[in-house]
């Protein structure tokens, strides 16, 4: 009794639980246990209600909340019939809500909250009747799950067995395989019966090498994957299954089916009533009592056309060239008013049509980006097949055999339109609302009895004239048949991405990964200063291109950075598809120097609001969301303006820093040109202002001219009144002049620059028109002047203006390997001697030094091509450079020491490193 083996098919529609019955020559044989469930009711002469029950194999997916019993859970035929009735009181379709939280539709009275516990309800009815069967408590069994149900929903599956008294983990605390792959379980059952003569090998010749598609169309979800079926060069006997790819999730099943032709019934309900406008309003008002009743209406007739239209059907009464006509509709329940109605055939067709992707050819999975009608029967697949191609490296990917499975496969449109699709007839699986709760059976049975594949179950069947010595679990030793099937690893169907900071995402486990899978240590993350508590969202791709937040988890450290700190992390996710982070901070962005570790383990939880909101920055280089991005700096500029505490003031500032250069950073800073532009134009908080000059001048390199030109005519906006001669004198609107001046270095026409002389006399600005003029190589007269004035006050210890002029001098006569000479050698060389005259009078601040000696390798460059500044000057500078360290402090000489010895490089022309170079980049920008 220990050792039975139960696999549950948990549906959408019906659920159904199977049992293995092991006979004398070795074959296993997997059953459907008939469940017992109330079908009726009725008044005894006691006058107390009594439940009428019948036995059947499939159990509906219904769970009725009794009022009158204080909310007692009936699950089955009977809860079915409440819902037209009672649909606030009966969890339906409950699957297609797995993963959400809480369950919807439902009474707040009703105990059971989420879909796992009414999953549970559900469970514990097919445990408890087959218990009853067996004389045994059933804690052990296997149950299926669509292969694209990601891992909140799989999270929520496994919380419904556990709730329902099944082990889902060992007594060390890891996972148990208590879940598997509804696909996979159809294999199962399909290669099981072909061994035992159930059905014919012919169906599926596994002699060479096949690709299977299957395609399992239930009653709420669409599942289909690519497995690559071949015997194994080492052992022919023994079929190899790899799992080449997986559909997205696809809420599309009989429920979507049954739903349009109601909302067609209810259409045709109010015309059968036009001429009454006092019951069409009233039909109208009811509209939620009245489409649960139409529901059931639309199942009966979806389920008596396809009868009538089935291959074996023959009444003797059809004429097989008319269109079937079938009658529908009845009393409505609290309503009063009767829907009475006939549907054609091609009625029907023409409304379940939109579910067919009739527009859809094979090859279009090439085109599959291009293709917007995505919710019908064909759309998935072709995901399958792009992936399958990608995968397999394949530019035409062909398909050998597919097997259809589900309930809602034996309708006749959708296998008529799979072998159009695919040129050739489905297998159709033997009773396919029962395939695979028999494939996870014999899944569980070899789990079950043989412990070398308690890890890992992989292999299946077995082969009569081949055998082999197994240790079962009480130690004894038998003789079993020989494995016959070797299965691969199970994959991801498609990418998770973790939510980081303003709605971006960053891709943490690719498509087709293989199961369980551990990451490498993704790092580059950063915590935004002044937090420790980190929200973790789970997101996965929409069709539309959106994402959608599927589970959630939070990481709390000991420590608030608040000068922020880099995060790395590794992402495990178990074959049940179960989610774990392990995260740690760090000194360095490698992640080598941990300061703190944090763990957590994925949730199910789809409302990013209900939890901690702060998140983790992206890493440099990412795809980030510009909307979100400038409203979050531009809330924190509003923050850091209202606030008073010093503290608070001084972690504001640097979560805006940090906001900025997260935006600098990005990858695609085109997209942030039309949301900055539009702040600009709208936005007056001075402080916001400012950062958005600053990031504009920082990316607007990346933005097209046309862009450019409305930035330029907005800095020209921007200090247009001190140009105008309306001088303010202080505050807060300077600092956003003075980066409207710089900014005007990348974007500014000669004209607009040319403006910039009415203020070359304002002392706030001189050092913003030195820059900008330096860098558009623009009134260079004026720079010289500068310059010349600068050095006159420098050699007589005044003024420290010389650490901006000479910086801007060195800019603008910089060379590189497109630049062309504005000054002649001469002129240039005088320039060099100066600087090195008032570097050997040793009377420079340490900035000044280090805008001089910057500038003396800027002008002096010979790394490009031979100088034509005279040899003594070049000999002066060189000189000047190796005595700084007789003229100044060590402290100031250490300072720039890397500086010092780059510049000598430069003047002797020797090529520097990639370091190097990026350090004479940064001296670059201001």
């Amino acid at each position: 009794m220990n050792d039975l083996c139960v696999g549950i098919d948990l549906g959408t529609t019906n659920s159904v639980l199977a049992t293995i019955n092991e006979k004398p020559n070795g074959d296993i044989v997997s059953k459907v246990v008939e469940i017992s469930r109330a079908v009726d009711m009725y008044n005894a002469v006691s006058g107390e209600a009594k439940l009428t029950t019948m036995k059947k194999p499939t159990l509906p997916s219904c769970v009725y909340y009794r009022q009158e019993k204080n909310y007692e859970p009936l699950v089955g035929d009977f809860a079915k019939m409440q819902y037209p009735l009672r649909p606030h009181l009966v969890a339906k379709s409950i699957k297609s809500q797995m993963g959400r939280s809480p369950a919807e539709g439902l009474s707040p009275d009703i105990p059971d909250k989420t879909p796992a516990e009414i999953s549970a309800r559900i469970l514990k009815h097919l445990l408890r009747e087959a218990s009853k069967i067996y004389r045994c408590d059933i804690k052990d069994a296997v149950i299926t799950v669509p292969a694209n149900f990601d891992s909140a929903m799989c999270k929520a599956t496994r919380d419904a067995a556990e709730l329902a008294g099944i082990k889902v983990k060992n007594d060390d605390g890891t996972e148990r395989a208590v879940l598997l792959s509804e696909p996979n379980a159809v294999i199962y059952d399909l290669i099981n019966q072909v061994h035992n003569g159930e059905i014919s090998n012919h169906i599926l010749d596994l002699s060479e090498k096949k690709r299977v598609l299957v395609f399992d169309l239930g009653g709420g979800t669409l599942d289909i994957t690519m497995h690559e079926i071949k015997r194994r060069e080492d052992n022919k006997d023994i079929l190899k299954v790899d799992e080449i790819a997986t559909n997205r999730y696809t809420l599309l099943g009989g429920d979507d089916f049954d739903e349009v032709i109601a909302k067609a019934m209810y259409e045709r309900y109010l015309k059968q009533y036009g001429s009454h406008p006092d019951v069409v309003s009233k039909l109208k008002k009811e509209i939620k009592v009245i489409m649960p009743q139409l529901l059931v209406y639309a199942e009966h007739l979806k389920l008596e056309l396809n009868e009538r239209c089935g291959d074996d059907y023959d009444s003797g009464w059809d004429d097989p060239d008319e269109d079937i006509e079938i009658s529908t509709g009845g009393n409505m329940g609290g309503i009063g008013y009767s829907y009475d109605d006939t549907f054609t055939q091609k009625e029907v067709e023409d409304i379940l049509s939109v579910f067919m992707g009739t527009d859809i050819r094979y090859e279009d999975y090439k085109i599959i980006d291009s293709i917007k009608n995505t919710k019908n029967i064909i759309y998935p697949i072709l995901d399958v097949l792009k992936k399958a191609s990608e995968k397999l490296e394949v530019s035409d990917i062909s398909v050998d055999a597919v097997i259809v499975n589900g309930g809602m496969s034996k309708f006749y449109m959708v296998t008529d339109r799979l072998k159009e699709f695919f040129g050739f007839e489905p297998i159709v699986a033997l009773d396919p609302d029962q395939a695979v709760a028999r494939g996870a059976a014999v899944y569980h049975y070899y789990l079950n009895k043989y412990d070398e594949m308690q890890d890992d179950m992989r292999m299946l069947g077995n082969e009569a004239d081949t055998v082999s010595s197994v240790q079962n679990r009480d130690n004894t030793i038998r003789t079993v048949p020989q494995v016959a099937i070797e299965w691969g690893d199970n994959i991801l169907n498609d990418c998770l991405y973790l939510g980081v900071k303003n709605g971006a995402v960053h891709e943490i486990i690719p498509t087709g990964a293989k199961l369980p899978y551990l990451s490498n240590t993704m790092n580059g993350f950063r915590v935004e200063p002044g937090q420790r508590l980190i929200a973790i969202p789970i997101k996965s791709k929409n069709l539309d291109g959106t994402y959608r937040t599927i589970a959630n988890g939070n990481i709390t450290f000991n420590q608030k950075y608040y000068n922020g700190a880099y995060v790395a992390f590794k992402i495990h996710m178990g074959k049940n598809k179960v989610i774990s982070m392990k995260a740690w901070t760090s000194k360095d962005l490698a992640g080598k120097s941990k300061l703190e570790e944090g763990y957590t383990e994925i949730t199910i939880d789809s409302n990013e609001q209900s939890g901690v909101r702060s998140k983790i920055m992206a890493p440099n280089g990412s795809i980030l969301q510009p909307k979100e991005e400038i409203n979050n700096m531009l809330q924190l500029c509003q923050n850091y303006e209202k606030c008073r505490n010093k503290l608070e003031k001084s972690n504001l500032s640097k979560r805006i820093f940090t906001c900025g250069m997260s935006i600098c950073n990005a990858a695609n800073k085109e997209e942030f040109a039309e949301v900055i532009l539009d702040a600009l134009k709208n936005v007056t908080l001075e402080e916001a202002r400012k950062r958005l000059f600053i990031i504009a001048r920082k990316i607007g390199l990346s933005w097209s001219d046309d862009e450019r030109r409305k930035l330029s005519k907005l800095c020209m906006s921007q200090i247009s009144a001190e140009i105008s001669g309306f001088s303010i004198t202080g505050g807060p609107k300077i600092s956003t002049n003075i980066q409207a001046i710089y900014t005007l270095g990348m974007c500014g026409s000669m004209d607009q620059l040319s403006k910039l002389s009415v203020l070359h006399s304002n002392f706030r600005y001189v050092q913003a028109c030195l820059y900008t003029h330096a860098k558009t190589r623009s009134d260079l007269q004026w720079i010289q002047d500068e310059f010349e004035a600068d050095v006159k006050k420098s050699l007589k210890g005044m003024g420290n203006n010389i650490q901006f002029s000479a910086y801007a001098i060195g800019i603008s006569l910089r060379k590189s390997e497109s630049s062309t000479e504005i000054l002649s050698s001469s002129t240039r060389g005088k320039i060099v001697k100066q600087m090195c005259n008032i570097i050997i009078a040793g009377k420079l601040s340490e900035e000044a030094l280090t805008s001089c000696i910057l500038a003396i390798g800027w002008i002096c460059d010979r790394r490009f091509e031979d100088s034509d500044i005279e040899e003594a000057i070049i000999d002066c500078a060189l000189k000047t450079v190796r005595d700084i360290k007789y003229v100044y402090p060590p402290s100031t000489v250490m300072k720039d020491e890397k500086t010092m010895d780059i510049v000598t490089k430069m003047i002797k022309g020797d090529s520097l490193d990639s370091y190097e170079e990026k350090f004479l980049l940064t001296k670059l920008n201001i």
